[in-house]
């Protein structure tokens, strides 16, 4: 009988979502200075991955109890997991990106063990190498360890240092702080989201005749004003269903817009105090991060309705920004008493702020999936590979054209995530959900995805110049995968001292998508100039 290993839940959980619109598969492309030696690269990999993993020679067989086994395959052979291609203009970085968008939806075969690699032959002065590999295979930050482990530190050989990644989403409390001074600040927290409730309900109250006047003229102008609603009225539906303070959230800021300038006037004051946060949520808003927690789980995430709700499709789009030097990051992050990952966050929301002015699109606050580890990045994986990790949902204002207002956000609801415990919960419910039977199972999944546009993922690279099989490694970037309707996926990579972000999106929900790309630098360059005390 062939060898035969258990997955753990959370990887049976990854081969149970796939769907055919968005499938399970984590995509990264790296591209060299110098042509590749296909000869070298393929030793590097069966000596780096396949020989050392038994996961890249195992097939994922399910038993008739629903348990899903890895089980070697005595049939495995290397060369059916690679495709060499040419492009047919060498020098052009839409093709590569082409390239990778087609094989975005391509499932990968069953009947073999999970992972393919795409091979380009020149891609500008080098080449290129595409690797897909399922999520069952191991989570994100193991796929960079292993991604690390393919290269060198000279083009002679030598190993390389995996990225110092420091998780704190997972730590409930700062070390050290007296119990005392908790509850002292949870007080205080307490206290101000009982002023701002009052001040909420007294906003809504104090006028009732306006209110109804102005819900009035909103309806008038219905037809004006809300035509990107109407022509997704279904999918608006299902998002009041799956996403009620989404739903909320979308109806009140897009009537706020849609009365007289006077309302217009309040709309804009709310925003310019809390950005993306509408009256109907603020009230959560200061509240601690476990509250914050339960509010996103029970009732909803501040996830508005706009262009690219709908049904996902099979018709994907990739594309990736210019680099950025990290060290102006870093700059502004420290100008800003934040972190550079705050700063990061805060270019991609700013860029789906720009995007959606120029598509003529209304929308305040969209919801990420962000990746968390449970563990300590470990440089020496195990065997056995898998996934440690939990999703948390992080919200982010797209109403806010000042970056350092959305900095100051972004900043604020990273820190709750960190000192919350929502990673840990929502671990203990990705257990539990993988436990349901298969409707109820995927019910859930659709539930919780569908109420974020994607993943949004931030990925420390090698501070300096790496090898892939004797050629320099000029560039990378990849993506984690989405799952439901979900029609983004965001994924920042950092390596040799620069940044360099990349989109994978549903090409019908997402038009005209490399203006988002090019709205990331955009954005830092604008919140560059904004910050005091840092030159371009």
């Amino acid at each position: 009988m062939a060898e035969r290993r258990r997955l753990g839940i959370q990887d049976a959980l990854w081969l149970e979502m796939d769907r055919p619109n968005n499938l399970m598969v984590v995509d990264t492309v790296v591209w060299t200075a110098d042509p590749l030696d296909w000869n070298r690269v393929r030793r590097v990999i069966e000596e780096r991955l396949t020989n050392r993993y038994p996961v890249f020679r195992s097939l994922a067989v399910k038993d008739s109890d629903g348990s899903w086994w890895w089980e070697i395959d005595d049939n495995f052979d290397f060369g059916e997991h690679v495709t060499v291609v040419d492009l047919t203009d060498p020098d052009d970085r839409s093709e590569l990106q082409a390239l990778v968008a087609s094989h975005h939806t391509e499932m990968l075969d069953r009947k073999k063990p999970l992972w393919k690699s795409i091979w380009v032959n020149r891609y500008r002065e080098g080449s290129a190498m595409i690797m897909r590999t399922h999520h069952a295979v191991a989570d994100g930050m193991r796929m960079v360890e292993l991604a690390m482990s393919l290269f060198d530190a000279s083009p002679e050989g030598g190993p390389i240092h995996g990225p110092e990644v420091v998780q704190h989403a997972v730590r409930p409390h700062p070390p050290g702080r007296p119990m005392k001074d908790r509850l002292r600040t949870a007080a205080v927290r307490a206290a101000g989201t009982a002023r701002r409730a009052r001040s909420v309900v007294d906003e809504m109250l104090g006028d009732p005749v306006g209110r109804a006047t102005g819900m009035a003229a909103g309806a008038v102008t219905t037809a004006a004003g809300f035509p990107r609603m109407l022509a997704r009225a279904n999918d608006f539906g299902r998002l009041a269903a799956e996403n009620p303070v989404g739903a909320g959230h979308t109806i009140t800021m897009s009537a706020r817009a849609a009365v007289s300038g006077i309302a217009e006037s309040v709309r804009a004051t709310l925003r310019a105090a809390v950005p993306g946060s509408g009256a109907l949520v603020d009230v959560f808003s200061s509240a601690p991060g476990d509250l914050d927690t339960v509010r996103k789980l029970l009732v909803g995430t501040r996830n508005d309705a706009t262009l690219w709700t709908g049904t996902a499709g099979l018709d994907k789009a990739v594309a990736w920004s210019e680099p950025i030097p990290l060290a102006k990051v870093k700059a502004v992050a420290r100008a800003n008493r934040c972190t550079v990952n705050d700063v990061l966050v805060t270019c991609v929301a700013g860029a789906l702020h720009h995007y959606l002015e120029a598509q003529h699109a209304r929308c305040s606050a969209v919801t990420f999936m962000v990746p968390v580890n449970l563990k300590p990045v470990d440089v020496t994986l195990p065997d056995n590979l898998g996934n440690e990790f939990a999703l948390v949902q992080l919200e982010l204002p797209t109403d806010q054209p000042d970056p350092l207002r959305v900095l100051a956000v972004a900043k604020r609801r990273m820190n709750r995530i960190k000192h919350g415990h929502e990673a840990a919960v929502a671990f203990r419910l990705q257990e539990t959900i993988a436990g349901f039977n298969r409707q109820i199972y995927e019910a859930s999944v659709d539930l919780f995805t569908n109420r974020t546009i994607g993943t949004l993922t931030n990925v420390p690279g090698p501070p300096m110049p790496v090898y892939l099989a004797g050629s320099k490694v000029e560039g990378i970037v990849g993506w984690a995968p989405v799952s439901g309707n979900q029609p983004m996926s965001f994924g920042i990579f950092t390596y040799n001292g620069d940044v360099t972000v990349g989109i994978a999106c549903d090409k019908t929900l997402v038009p005209e998508h490399e203006a988002i790309v090019d709205g990331f630098a955009d954005t830092f360059d604008r919140l560059l100039a904004a910050t005091p005390g840092v030159t371009a």
